[in-house]
């Protein structure tokens, strides 16, 4: 069996074709994802309102909301790759 590292929009499209009750993701929450070698946490929604509200619940209201179309799915992401951030995030989702 070969392991694949997938990326967040292929990641995101198999999340949303198995769930039929999709929520707002963490991706990178255990420190495991990664942007140019740093540790990097990527917010995801499958609507504005919700990454806003995501936006605000991290603590990155300034950071830029991504609009993605990937095959046939469009959703929402904000990047958080401050390292200080990153660390808040992984600490928040521990407990």
């Amino acid at each position: 069996m070969v392991n694949k590292n997938l990326s967040e929009q292929e990641w995101d499209f198999n999340y949303l074709k198995k769930s039929t009750k999709p929520v707002p993701l963490v991706l990178g929450s255990r420190g495991t994802w990664g942007i140019n070698g740093n540790k990097a946490i990527i917010l995801v929604a499958f609507s504005l309102p919700d990454i806003a509200v995501m936006r605000d619940l991290h603590n990155v209201s300034k950071n830029p909301i991504r609009e993605m179309k990937y095959k046939d799915i469009v959703y929402y992401a904000v990047n958080i790759v401050a390292k200080k951030q990153v660390e808040y995030v992984i600490d928040f989702w521990k407990e």
